[in-house]
């Protein structure tokens, strides 16, 4: 593990990240594109987005472009029928972000955290986190936080034990941060067949490199055997479309013949 490295993850279990600076990123909605000469539009530098990012950034580690593909997408979630969920809340950001954007309809957003930091046991997780990692927080603060949002939903304790206490109900949109191999893994287990038709999953810190064998490794394991496929951005999400159900396994099957072949 390089010096690099190292800092990166001490700095994660803070709950903060360490990322390269590039001038004129803030200033301009078109940035660079290391290692690439060109430049390319960033729209989460926009004044407007900004806006909505000021009332966030104090509670949350997710940085502007995570956050702007948390809130696109949660738009284009919020025609479909169904609820939302996030897995893994810290201080309540990215729920801010998503329940500003489902603000117009009357779908609950069901939140699922410890709200004291990561569970007893963490280090045996490939991830490097420890017990009680993000603990600076609690479930009074977030509630306090997101109390302009009356459709918002808390489900405080251990993932995969606060699954039981919600009602069976379906679901268009579900972010996971949860970092941990087998919280994200039994969060694909539970929402993936309760997500609608062309409903997203999104899912935190997939192209980071120290999850390679944790939260990246749950989510193809998880999909190996699925018709859907994971797409990873460069902001180091990964977002997974559910597909139509009707006729989907007579054609995945097909395509498993095929590639067999």
């Amino acid at each position: 593990m390089t010096w690099k490295q190292k800092i990166r993850r001490t700095l994660n279990r803070f709950g903060y990240d360490f990322v390269p600076y590039h001038r004129g990123a803030g200033t301009s909605v078109y940035m660079p594109c290391p290692p690439y000469s060109y430049r390319t539009f960033a729209p989460w530098f926009s004044k407007e987005f900004q806006t909505l990012y000021m009332n966030v950034v104090n509670n949350t580690v997710v940085k502007e472009d995570r956050c702007y593909m948390i809130h696109r997408l949660a738009k284009h979630c919020s025609c479909l029928p169904g609820n939302a969920a996030e897995c893994g809340v810290y201080k309540g950001g990215t729920a801010f972000v998503i329940a500003d954007a489902l603000k117009h309809t009357s779908k609950r957003l069901r939140l699922y955290d410890t709200f004291t930091g990561m569970p007893k046991g963490t280090e045996e997780d490939p991830s490097g986190h420890e017990t009680g990692d993000f603990g600076s927080t609690s479930l009074q603060s977030v509630r306090e936080y997101l109390s302009k949002f009356p459709t918002v939903e808390y489900f405080p304790g251990v993932i995969p034990e606060t699954f039981s206490r919600t009602e069976e109900d379906t679901y268009c949109l579900i972010h996971v941060d949860v970092d941990l191999y087998q919280s994200v893994y039994d969060s694909c287990m539970y929402f993936y067949p309760r997500l609608v038709d062309d409903g997203v999953m999104i899912f935190d810190d997939y192209g980071f490199e120290m999850y390679v064998d944790a939260g990246k490794k749950a989510v193809d394991d998880f999909f190996a055997d699925k018709p859907e496929v994971p797409f990873s951005l460069r902001t180091g999400q990964c977002i997974v479309l559910k597909l139509p159900s009707v006729g989907i396994s007579e054609r995945h099957n097909k395509v498993i013949s095929s590639d067999k072949d």
